[in-house]
């Protein structure tokens, strides 16, 4: 149960950063925008697109946030080694690949924001790789 509501307070905390990085990029694309923005922000307001952000911003990461609590779980058990400032260093390493993986066609792709998107990948590898495991090891 620790580990779910480890992963939850992980995923909820992920939700804040990402609506604040998330219009904040949002905010940059609008005053420059790439021809593909201008598309879009023709049929969808900027205003809209934060609104939609924040709402499927909090169930998404938080449903992430409770995978990712079981998953450390499971891994606790598996490889139960700690290391660099992690309780559990496999599943660190695994969380840290993960945001670097996911971020990377991004970085690619939207190349205006990728200040936005390496805080939000290291923000990811923190607060999921680093945060969530000391959360649920601690003993209150």
């Amino acid at each position: 149960m620790t580990y779910v509501l480890a992963g939850t307070f992980g995923g909820v905390l992920m939700a804040s950063l990402s609506t604040t990085l998330g219009s904040l990029m949002l905010f940059f694309l609008t005053k420059d925008p790439p021809h593909w923005f201008t598309a879009l922000s023709d049929r969808l307001s900027p205003m809209r697109m934060t609104m939609g952000l924040i709402i499927l911003a909090y169930p998404t990461w938080t449903v992430l946030g409770v995978m990712l609590g079981i998953l450390y779980w499971a891994s606790a058990k598996a490889a139960p080694t700690g290391g660099a400032g992690s309780p559990n260093l496999m599943f660190t390493v695994l969380v840290v690949v993960a945001a670097a993986a996911a971020v990377t066609p991004f970085l690619v792709l939207l190349k205006r924001v990728v200040a936005g998107f390496v805080a939000l990948a290291l923000c990811f590898a923190g607060v999921f790789g680093w945060l969530v495991p000391h959360v649920a090891v601690q003993t209150w």
